[in-house]
């Protein structure tokens, strides 16, 4: 992985959401996955 990569990563999780890391040939694909609740019973 290129320091970009892992840049961007560090980024994502400070921000407190979660990372996704796919391949794509020979390269990879950084996805930010943020999960919002939309209804809680309490």
């Amino acid at each position: 992985m290129t320091d970009q990569t892992i840049k961007a990563i560090e980024a994502i999780l400070k921000r407190g959401n979660d990372v996704e890391i796919r391949r794509k040939g020979d390269s990879y694909i950084v996805l930010e996955v943020k999960k919002t609740i939309k209804y809680s019973p309490q």
